[in-house]
């Protein structure tokens, strides 16, 4: 884990490069995006689409999954094309680009209290909660098995991230279908929801402000994860509140640099079988 320092400092000093190169590679994914739409089975969620972005030279080295604050589809679309008037993941689609990955995207959709922890929680209100997020995870993976079957998408070790809401709905996720992931970055994600056991599988990385209003819960799912043996980089930023900077950015980048590195180096060492690595 010690490379990580000077991967992260590499990552700071591409970041606007990325930046450079991101209007050409979203006005080019146009026609290579696929949509796809399953059923939730939640009244007040019914439908949960997923936005496939395989790589130009579509060859799949692996898949970077998006969590994206987006109230609708149209919006996770116009965000994938450059074309949203809100935010773009443009140094995001920059760092798939580069490393040949596919980008599966989607909406974050709250079905929780983003004010509590999971030790907040009364026990019916936990409940709900986690019946709720089930759902929608079992339709996410559908989609992701849609999308294995139909268009070559590897059936794990993926990077994932996600900001705010976003962040919140990325880890649940992740503690819900560890087994298709790698490594996840969660940023100001402001609440969590209990580590689990399997979650231990996967390279963690979770940033926040020292200012931001989730800092102390961010640190109480650090303790706890770190109780349970989860490979985990934590970092809170002095003075940094409810958003990002370059070197948040650049840090998640380095984890994941140093969690794809660490999977090509485990699977090569297994005869090319796709192996997790022994964080």
């Amino acid at each position: 884990m010690i490379r990580l320092a000077a991967r992260a400092a590499f990552a700071l000093s591409l970041a606007l490069a990325f930046g450079a190169r991101a209007a050409g590679i979203e006005g080019r994914a146009a026609s290579r995006l696929v949509e796809y739409s399953v059923k939730t089975k939640l009244k007040h969620y019914e439908q949960l689409t997923l936005f496939l972005l395989p790589p130009e030279g579509g060859r799949i080295n692996g898949v970077l999954c998006l969590s994206l604050l987006a109230k609708d589809p149209d919006e996770v679309r116009a965000q994938l094309l450059g074309k949203s008037e809100r935010r773009s993941p443009h140094r995001a689609l920059a760092y798939a680009a580069e490393h040949d990955l596919a980008v599966v995207a989607w909406g974050a959709h709250r079905l929780w209290d983003p004010s509590r922890n999971w030790d907040e929680l009364s026990r019916a209100e936990a409940k709900k909660a986690d019946s709720d997020f089930d759902l929608v995870a079992n339709a996410w993976d559908a989609g992701i098995k849609y999308f294995i079957k139909n268009h070559g998408l590897p059936a794990g070790g993926y990077l994932m991230m996600g900001s705010s809401g976003a962040a919140q709905y990325a880890q649940r996720l992740a503690l819900r279908r560890p087994e298709r992931f790698l490594a996840v970055h969660a940023h100001i994600a402001s609440s969590f929801d209990v580590p689990v056991k399997k979650g231990a599988s996967l390279l963690w990385c979770v940033t926040t402000g020292e200012n931001e209003l989730g800092y102390e819960r961010s640190r109480r799912f650090f303790r706890a994860a770190r109780d349970m043996f989860y490979p985990i980089v934590y970092k809170a930023y002095p003075g940094l509140g409810h958003e990002g900077n370059a070197q948040v950015t650049a840090l998640g980048f380095a984890c994941f640099d140093y969690a794809l590195a660490e999977y090509k180096r485990a699977t090569e060492l297994n005869g090319g079988k796709p192996t997790l690595p022994d964080w």
